[in-house]
């Protein structure tokens, strides 16, 4: 079987509306070309946010376009309009150029040597004559996208162009530059106040800037689409969000999406690709530019369909102006087709070519509706072909004078089928509502549940996979770097050769990795022996990071509407490992701590020359072992012994000899019991030990037998003198009522009994 092919797409973020749009065509061009989506959400190169809390680490981000190669991909699609919008041209290519051989396809902004699918800026031309010669307006300012942005500079050339086309005079000071986001309330206002009382239109070159835009005019107590018309530019959802709504250019972002896919596929099998698509644009008419709700053209469109006398055109007209590739969703989609017979029987009955049918009814609306129709087109581009097709129905009939009876019956139905479609929006709204609710919760369990298992790694890791299983995700898969990778802002960053998967689910599968098999080669992340191939997937890759900390990558298979879950998801998950790492550090911490306690308890009840243990250490455990109550009962002895003439020997020999024949003593004592006895040095020349010995008659023997381990010593040394011992032992009953101090005295005595009278002389005597 043929591997499936995977095509990456680099962008700017996956929570914005122009983002949405590119990737709600990608993703379903993927799918119907079947071959894996591999999405790259980082930032724009050098990006420079005016939002400056949000953006300290945002190049983190950025370390994502390193996993993009050969080795990992088939080929990519660069929104370099995007990414490249704060750096120059060359250092742009450095970076395209910089993926080898990887057949790329760029969008928006053309790169040198490398194919591009862009929009027709035509569309301004177009909105800036209709400004003029619909509404007077003359003198039409021009915000701008960045200087280094290729897409705003051609924005800026169509507005001069039709500056000119329509005799006006181009005057720099009507032109500002934002950065295509709403973050331009500053710039507008200084566009305004240095042309006080001058500007009657501003064209934007997107639609986020005329949020801020709109708010410069407001706080000078001017009114959008009277004061000063305004226009954008991608026909967002910002468009018809803002009040009033916006007119703008229709630059199909997900049409541009949906081709670069296409293109992408082509370049990736061997196929010539053109070096340069362009896609069409055109203006959408709304209130910011002075225009009444009601669309300016509907008279003449009104007139062609009547002039055409064909409802299936006038269908396919409304339906291709709200749904990109219309022709091709038509033979692919079953509930498209019944979205047109609707619509068709609907303006036929006004036509009077045709009566209410079936098909021209709120139940047979309805059984479209229930179908899976988000495949075509959202429940809010519905309710727009709904209004639009109630509007051109109310005209039509007028035109045509139909009876007022079935005008009311069409309109009826119409309305009827938009209340239908605007209770679908609410009830996906609040089960959507319900859904991120649910996910959240879940999301915020991935610290507590991680944590909750401390330092054990498998189970940490198993517990992310399974909330993550829980939320909206089809597949997970949590890498990490073998340690944390410090990537601060100006340094250069360097993808690790490895990678450690440390847990992944897929389906119901959920598993943590261990051992060696966790380790796979960086480029590895999107195909390996853990990731299905039996499928078509489509992924997002986002990096684990806080703050200049990098700890590795998520790959996550979700369906595009949840694509913006990552951002809640990744920050918890960091979240969870370095609080799990502190945990496992802090315990290291707390267990070197109290080994380091346990050593210096245990110094500090050594003897520092023989190694065994000292008065105080002596005391401690010998009257544990007495009072223990495993011991209850038996018998034991207590041991004095001395070191014979150690003052002799270290003023005759030095301090050295007196040393060694202090060590020797001990080795005595030591080797003439067992190691679970207790043996200390607890004076200068003074040794006692505790030994348990239920054989008195062993008990007896131990004097002789340190004192025999001594005479052999002295026979096989070199040294000039001999070490001896005096011995005293007591007998004792173990009892937890005992304590060893008072059987000291007992075995001192019997210590000086043999002790006493013994030669003073320390010298061998050769025969």
């Amino acid at each position: 079987m043929e591997e499936r092919l995977t095509v990456g797409f680099l962008i700017h973020h996956l929570d914005n509306d122009y983002s949405k749009a590119l990737l709600k065509g990608a993703v379903s061009t993927a799918r119907e070309m079947d071959v894996n989506l591999a999405i790259f959400p980082g930032r724009s190169l050098n990006s420079q946010l005016d939002d400056r809390k949000y953006a300290a680490y945002e190049y983190q981000h950025n370390v994502i376009y390193s996993y993009v190669s050969p080795e990992s991909l088939d080929a990519a699609v660069i929104s370099a309009g995007t990414l490249g919008s704060f750096v120059s041209k060359e250092e742009f290519k450095d970076f395209v150029d910089s993926f080898g051989k990887l057949p790329i396809i760029t969008m928006e902004n053309k790169v040198e040597g490398y194919p591009c699918v862009r929009t027709s800026g035509s569309g301004i031309k177009e909105l800036i004559t209709h400004l003029v010669h619909k509404h007077g307006r003359r003198r039409i300012a021009f915000v701008s996208g960045p200087k280094t942005n290729a897409d705003a500079n051609e924005r800026l050339e169509n507005y001069i162009a039709a500056l000119e086309e329509n005799g006006i005079e181009f005057d720099p000071n009507m032109i500002a530059y934002g950065k295509f986001s709403e973050y331009c309330v500053d710039i507008v206002g200084e566009l305004l106040d240095k042309n006080e009382g001058k500007i009657d239109a501003i064209c934007f070159a997107n639609d986020m800037m005329c949020k801020g835009g709109y708010k410069a005019i407001e706080e000078r107590g001017l009114r959008v689409g009277e004061d000063i018309a305004v226009t954008g530019y991608d026909d967002s959802e910002v468009a018809v969000s803002i009040k009033p709504m916006l007119t703008t250019v229709k630059a199909d972002a997900s049409l541009l999406g949906a081709r670069a896919v296409k293109e992408a596929v082509r370049l990736a099998i061997g196929e010539k690709v053109y070096s340069d698509i362009l896609l069409d644009s055109f203006p959408v008419y709304r209130s910011s530019c002075g225009c009444i709700k009601k669309d300016d053209n509907i008279d003449e469109t009104v007139k062609k369909i009547i002039a055409d006398n064909s409802p299936d055109a006038a269908a396919d007209d409304i339906l291709r102006k709200y749904i990109p590739d219309y022709s091709r969703m038509l033979i692919r989609h079953e509930p498209l087709h019944r979205m047109r017979d609707f619509i068709s029987e609907l303006l036929g009955c006004a036509m009077g070519v045709s009566e209410i049918s079936t098909a021209a009814s709120k139940s047979y609306f309805s059984r479209i509706v229930d179908e899976n129709f988000d495949v075509t087109m959202s429940y809010e581009t519905m309710l727009t072909i709904l209004k639009k097709l109630r509007e051109e129905i109310y005209e039509i009939c007028e035109q045509k004078e139909c009876d007022a009876e079935i005008t009311a019956q069409l309109t009826y139905i119409v309305t009827d089928c938009f209340e239908t479609a605007a209770e679908r929006i609410v009830v996906a709204h609040y089960s959507n509502m319900d859904d991120l609710i649910f996910s959240h919760f879940l999301i915020s369990n991935i610290t507590k549940d991680m944590t909750f298992y401390g330092n054990d790694e498998g189970k940490c890791f198993f517990s992310i996979v399974n909330n993550l299983y829980r939320i909206r995700l089809n597949s997970s898969y949590i890498y990490t770097y073998e340690a944390p990778i410090i990537h601060a802002k100006n340094m250069e960053w360097d993808l690790p050769k490895t990678i450690f998967l440390r847990a992944y689910h897929d389906g119901d599968k959920i598993a943590a990795v261990t051992g060696e098999a966790r380790r796979l080669r960086s480029c590895e992340i999107l195909k390996n022996s853990y990731t299905p191939s039996d499928r078509q997937r489509t992924m997002v890759i986002s990096p684990i990071f806080m703050n200049e900390d990098q700890y590795g990558i998520i790959v996550c298979e979700l369906e595009n509407k949840y694509f913006p879950l990552i951002y809640s998801i990744t920050p918890q998950i960091c979240t969870a490992i370095k609080l799990t790492s502190l945990v496992t550090q802090l315990e290291t911490s707390l267990n070197a701590e109290q080994n380091r306690n346990n050593m210096l308890n245990i110094i500090s009840m050594s003897d520092e020359l023989t190694g065994i243990y000292n008065r105080r250490g002596f005391y401690i455990f010998a009257n544990h072992a007495l009072k223990a109550p495993e011991n209850k009962g038996k018998s034991a002895a207590v041991i004095f012994a001395d070191l014979d003439n150690l003052k002799k020997i270290n003023d005759t020999f030095g301090h050295d000899s007196g040393d060694y024949a202090i060590v020797s003593v001990a080795g005595f004592m030591k080797n003439s019991l067992r190691t679970s006895d207790i043996v200390a040095r607890i004076g200068g020349d003074e040794f006692a030990a505790f030994a348990i010995c239920e054989n008195k008659d062993i008990i007896q023997l131990l004097p002789e037998r340190i004192k025999s381990l001594a005479h052999q010593q002295n026979l096989a040394s070199d040294k000039p003198f001999n070490v001896t011992v005096s011995v005293g032992i007591y007998e004792v009953v173990c009892s937890e009522d005992a304590n060893i101090q008072q059987f000291m005295d007992k075995a001192d005595a019997a210590l000086y009994l043999d002790k006493k009278n013994k030669s003073t002389d320390i010298l061998k005597h050769i025969d």
